[in-house]
């Protein structure tokens, strides 16, 4: 096995947001070894690098929902999938007239309403602080009409809300928008990606990029947005703290993020190594 992509909050991260230090072994072990272990996250790519720079996982990254892959060195994007700016603008009006906090991911940046970052991400836990806003995120006073006017290089539209009856109704309308495909990280959220954007087609993009056959990759994550990985690597791995979704597509289940999951996960996919002959 050469490439493991790795979601993170869920999977590498635990729920207070830190990588375990066992995790952080394996990891060390396996690079050691010339496995690729490349975090795959619906994060943009500054808080997927402040999550992994002390660790020996891959400079390549995927980001933003399997919409963009990144290399941590440098900043610069290898590969990306744009979203339809008009489609990126009206996913974004729809969400903010049903009342859901709504965001977008304009050129790896988070561009966010004022108020939706005062009143509801800046108190979750693992978002952003307003030490990072410079470096990470952009507030506005309405969002889509920052998207029509500036919107540039838009590769994701997230809208959150506890209320599942307004994302239904939310979600029912941006449906009829062209060329668009919807995923989740979670029973609180939908993302808004261009058609075919997502982290299994970014996983194969990467192994092809690095020159790896599918059948040498595996994919570990916890969510409905992980299932498109898990289809497109030779296998998929769960955690237990995952959604039920998740753990139905995946080939094994291992422990939750709060103790040894990413241990146990890796440790399975190396033994398929040994009795499938790969090693």
């Amino acid at each position: 096995m050469k490439l493991i992509a790795v979601d993170l909050d869920g999977t590498l991260l635990n729920h207070q947001k830190q990588v375990l230090e066992n995790s952080r072994a394996s990891i060390n072990r396996l690079s050691a070894q010339g496995v690729h272990v490349v975090v795959s996250s619906g994060r943009c790519f500054p808080e997927v690098q402040r999550f992994v720079k002390h660790t020996a996982c891959d400079d390549l990254v995927i980001c933003d929902g399997g919409a963009a892959i990144m290399n941590r060195k440098n900043g610069q994007v290898l590969r990306q999938w744009t979203l339809d700016r008009d489609a990126a603008v009206q996913a974004a009006t729809i969400g903010v007239q049903h009342g859901l906090a709504t965001f977008a991911y304009v050129n790896h940046k988070l561009w966010i309403n004022t108020d939706d970052y005062h009143n509801t991400f800046g108190h979750l836990p693992g978002f952003l602080d307003k030490n990072s806003l410079d470096d990470v995120m952009k507030l506005v006073d309405d969002l889509p009409a920052a998207l029509a006017r500036e919107g540039k290089d838009i590769t994701k539209v997230m809208c959150w809300s506890l209320d599942a009856e307004q994302k239904r109704q939310a979600r029912e309308q941006i449906a009829k928008i062209p060329n668009i495909d919807f995923t989740t990280s979670g029973p609180d959220n939908f993302e808004v990606l261009t058609v075919g954007a997502g982290k299994g087609t970014a996983l194969k993009w990467l192994a092809a990029h690095l020159e790896i056959p599918m059948e040498q990759t595996a994919a570990i994550g916890d969510a409905e947005n992980d299932i498109d990985m898990f289809r497109a690597a030779q296998y998929g791995i769960a955690m237990g703290n995952g959604a039920d979704c998740a753990k139905a597509h995946a080939d094994f289940v291992t422990g939750d993020c709060e103790t040894n999951g990413i241990v146990r996960a890796f440790d399975w996919i190396m033994q398929q190594n040994k009795t499938s002959g790969l090693e």
